[in-house]
């Protein structure tokens, strides 16, 4: 079997190339699923701590039943064990999906859960700081709704998918996210942080962005480091008006973006707080 197209589809390592999916697949009739991006580094997951609970509390949301041995040690050893099948433990991506047992139309004939994860290798060593400023723009062709599900990364992606193809078409980095308020949320796979006088902002989950792992890991960063920093919706107004603006996923870390249309950003608390990042975690 060829490791390259090696993924594990509940807790069975088989070939990418192999049917996993029948046409009845609830992630595929109905997004009725989610997922996590998880990174791998020097054979631990950093960050593992808070995906699990995030994981948890999604399938409780979109009332999937985990099965009772579907507990964190059980998707830790799982992933490690892809990852070392495959020879990426020491820098990769692994992508956990769950979903509902296929079966049913609306109602699902089962709620039981099941997964695949999938691991992709990675040139960034760590957390590393891009040397290039991100160049972003707006995506406002579609609002994205504030709802209990606002913070979850279900299935459902089709907001992301077309502000991804408005990045391409325009030759950007990344494009911000509105609610239907208009306010600044979130980018296509990031949340988004602004300092205006040494403070640092970033929309709270209630203006609907999602609950971001390395969002939720900042926040307590900034905490430890007594660094102020507030939680508040954001404008555009904000946007023009800041000294600095970066970027947070569980992939990469942080960041930062280098211009806004005419706007351009400083690159200053980005770095300590991703320096402080990589001491910590690596």
């Amino acid at each position: 079997m060829d490791k390259e197209n090696l993924i594990n589809h509940n807790g069975d390592l088989i070939s990418a190339n192999v049917p996993v999916f029948a046409i009845d697949n609830r992630a595929f009739r109905y997004g009725d699923g989610l997922f996590e991006s998880i990174r791998i580094i020097k054979g631990e997951i950093p960050l593992y701590h808070l995906h699990y609970p995030r994981l948890v509390h999604a399938c409780e949301m979109l009332k999937l039943e985990l099965d009772k041995k579907f507990n964190a040690e059980y998707f830790r050893r799982q992933i490690m064990k892809i990852a070392e099948a495959k020879g990426l433990t020491d820098n990769s991506r692994a992508r956990l999906s769950i979903f509902r047992t296929a079966g049913g139309y609306y109602l699902p004939k089962s709620s039981k859960a099941e997964f695949i994860i999938e691991i992709r290798p990675l040139t960034e060593k760590g957390f590393e700081l891009n040397d290039r400023g991100f160049k972003i723009d707006l995506y406002s062709e579609v609002e994205k709704p504030v709802s209990k599900l606002s913070t979850f990364k279900t299935c459902n992606a089709l907001i992301y998918v077309l502000a991804a193809l408005h990045r391409q078409e325009h030759g950007l980095d990344d494009c911000m996210l509105i609610n239907l308020k208009s306010r600044i949320i979130e980018s296509i796979d990031s949340n988004i942080f602004i300092v205006k006088d040494g403070v640092v902002h970033t929309p709270p989950l209630a203006e609907g962005c999602v609950a971001g792992i390395m969002r939720d890991y900042i926040l307590q960063l900034m905490t430890k480091m007594k660094m102020e920093h507030v939680e508040t919706p954001l404008t555009l107004e904000h946007v023009f008006t800041a000294d600095e603006m970066f970027l947070t996923n569980a992939i990469h870390g942080l960041k930062w973006v280098g211009e806004y249309k005419s706007k351009k950003y400083e690159l200053k608390v980005a770095k300590i707080l991703s320096d402080a990042m990589n001491k910590e975690l690596l």
